[in-house]
């Protein structure tokens, strides 16, 4: 090979560097970018917009949903009787969507009050700093406003209900009151 021969080579290349290699790659990267932005077509066309590739709204996040959304999950009381939200591996191992999969199917199924205990046992095992001043963990199902919530509203404004389905005192922890144990159906603002 002469030396001209392997400057228009490049490196790790398998197929020559030629005019009409050059030529077959740009046809096939424009026939590649054609395929892609053809369905944009449909925007300019339609007045409703259609979901296709790669212009995609991806229907979990694009689906129409209710105004209300339920979900089950742990809240914290600390001394002074004030609740939060508690992070959900005090439930589960796994993913968020996994273990809240799971707990709502438990607490349908009456356990609870096994997962407020188990939680509250959890938390004064790994005794975070953050959650230091829970005395009490509440297993509840919540109803709430989802576009408040996602807009970023004060508590009081997305929570419409909350049911509680379990209650435990975390242990080596002094209660402020006794642990309600049962259900009981509380509003907002409570």
């Amino acid at each position: 090979m002469t030396s001209s021969a392997l400057h228009r080579r490049s490196a790790g290349a398998s197929v020559p560097d030629t005019p009409a290699t050059r030529l077959l790659a740009g046809l096939l990267a424009g026939a590649l970018l054609t395929a892609v932005a053809l369905p944009a077509r449909h925007y300019a066309a339609e007045g409703e917009v259609r979901d296709s590739f790669p212009f995609s709204h991806y229907a979990m996040f694009s689906a129409r949903r209710s105004a209300h959304y339920r979900v089950a999950h742990l809240l914290g009381i600390d001394a002074d009787g004030t609740s939060r939200p508690l992070h959900y591996s005090y439930l589960g191992t796994g993913g968020l969507n996994a273990v809240r999969r799971q707990v709502r199917r438990r607490v349908r199924d009456g356990d609870g009050q096994h997962l407020a205990e188990h939680a509250a046992a959890l938390l004064a095992v790994r005794d975070r700093a953050e959650d230091r001043g829970i005395l009490e963990v509440r297993m509840v199902r919540g109803r709430y406003h989802l576009d408040s919530y996602l807009r970023g509203g004060d508590r009081e404004d997305f929570t419409r209900s909350i049911e509680l389905v379990g209650a435990a005192p975390v242990p080596g922890r002094r209660s402020r009151a006794a642990a309600v144990v049962g259900t009981g159906r509380t509003e907002a603002g409570r």
